[in-house]
């Protein structure tokens, strides 16, 4: 950037001007294409917190109709923000004032790419480059991984790392190192769990919203609590799962664990072990929302609120009795749909792929109750990753005639499909009656004659 000479005058004057103009608050932009994907909506998440993973959306536009876009939002720090386009969510690193110029490429929005060479100095650049040589070092050292002979090999690469970018001082960059190679000292048991801790955690700062730092925080404390529970030594911990609570008596106790020696971080361990425990199966789930709602009352630790009130979001939000999920999709003529507008009657939702052996295989099925409760339920089926003519094909084939929509792949995710095909059922108003529901061939027509009274 060409440098500039002010005069002294100007100099005097900004000086002078009053305290209460604040300086511009931090922005990062994006500037992109998408040829394949113009007039679709494109969306900004940032993570709000890292034991959940739960996602936030940030911002929203239109690709106009030669498929370009801008994005601006406020940026204070470092943020591992995702970018959706089409049915996939792109994560990158953003930097406050800075412009990213972006290129997507095909229809999915998976091939996303700066379109400008990045500066070799930039985050993203660095990080980038850093997590290649990691990868590599992990895929031709591959069979010592498996076989934990790994130590020696492990111990180079961290030293030559650690050399390699010593001059650089950008803190985030260094913290990201820094904790992807504790993942590399853990797996490889290059030290013991105590020395581990105490070269990483012990009187460190704890990063709630820096990724790497979180994901070495899950696997060093991944499955703790449940062992935790199960060994006669730790009866109060115990005690507290099964009693749910009282919540500051297991904060004070964990807090003194070797492995913790911090309110801070013992309130974060809970955090994770309790939304371990509450999907094991193994411990009374009232007991650990409990738990929940005694950190939300209780802690002062407004990070540690934050996740506590996610978790009991996550578990509760496809519960029985529970509203749905509203969500939009695009029908096979491009109208757009809202799933609350079937709220008049029960709603057999399904979410399939027209690739999916066993989507198909349920088909025959569904067709057969649809001509059966057509005058009493709603059948919706949901696709992420359809084009309008594969929809269409699909429906012709198969000569189906209830409500087929293409929805964004976020649609998934809030429901936790995780397998094709799911079903949910609703009763009218919207909540949910089976969730999830039986498929046809699971016997779920007990419940359509049961939910259409």
């Amino acid at each position: 950037m060409k440098s500039m000479t002010y005069p002294k005058t100007l100099i005097v004057f900004l000086l002078s001007f009053p305290l209460f103009v604040c300086a511009q608050e931090p922005t990062m932009t994006l500037i992109g294409k998408a040829p394949k994907l113009k007039q679709k909506t494109i969306r900004l998440f940032q993570t709000d917190d890292y034991i959940t993973e739960t996602q936030i959306q940030i911002a929203q536009t239109t690709l106009d109709s030669l498929g370009n876009f801008k994005i601006v939002v406020p940026l204070r720090h470092v943020e591992y923000l995702s970018l959706m386009v089409g049915s996939v969510k792109n994560p990158f690193y953003a930097e406050p004032n800075q412009t990213y110029y972006l290129d997507i490429l095909d229809e999915s929005g998976t091939e996303m790419y700066y379109a400008e060479p990045t500066d070799t100095l930039t985050l993203p650049f660095r990080i980038g480059r850093f997590n290649y040589e990691y990868n590599v070092f992990t895929v031709q050292n591959y069979d010592k991984f498996i076989t934990g002979t790994l130590r020696e090999e492990a111990r180079k690469f961290i030293a030559e790392t650690d050399s390699r970018y010593v001059d650089v001082t950008e803190p985030f960059f260094q913290q990201h190192k820094t904790y992807k190679l504790a993942e590399l000292v853990l797996s490889s048991r290059v030290m013991g769990q105590k020395k581990i801790f105490d070269t990483y955690l012990f009187n460190k700062p704890i990063l709630y919203h820096h990724p790497e730092y979180m994901y070495f925080i899950r696997s060093f404390y991944g499955g703790m609590m449940t062992r935790m529970v199960n060994i006669s030594q730790n009866e109060t911990i115990k005690r507290c799962i099964q009693e749910g609570g009282p919540y500051d008596t297991l904060v004070t106790y964990v807090s003194k664990l070797d492995l913790m020696k911090n309110q801070d971080l013992a309130e974060l361990f809970i955090m994770q072990g309790l939304f371990e425990l509450y999907y094991s199966g193994k411990f009374d789930k009232t007991k650990i929302e409990s738990l929940l709602n005694q950190a939300l009352s209780s802690s002062k630790n407004d990070e540690i609120k934050k996740i506590a009130s996610n978790i009991n979001q996550l578990i509760n939000r496809l519960r029985s009795g529970s509203p749905a999920i509203p969500f939009e999709g695009k029908d096979v003529e491009g109208n757009t749909v809202s799933l609350g507008s079937f709220f008049d009657k029960p709603v057999y939702l399904t979410f399939f792929n027209p690739q999916d052996a066993g989507s198909i295989k349920e088909i025959p099925a569904i067709k057969n109750l649809y001509d059966k409760y057509k005058k009493e339920i709603y059948f919706v089926s949901v696709c992420s990753d359809c084009t309008y003519r594969s929809l269409h094909d699909f429906m012709q084939t198969y000569q189906l005639r209830w409500t087929f929509l293409i929805v964004d792949a976020e649609v998934d995710n809030q429901y936790e499909v995780f397998s094709y095909p799911s079903a949910f059922l609703l009763k009218r108003q919207g909540y949910f009656y089976r969730s999830p529901a039986e498929l046809p061939s699971q016997g779920v027509e007990e419940y359509l004659f049961k939910v259409r009274r």
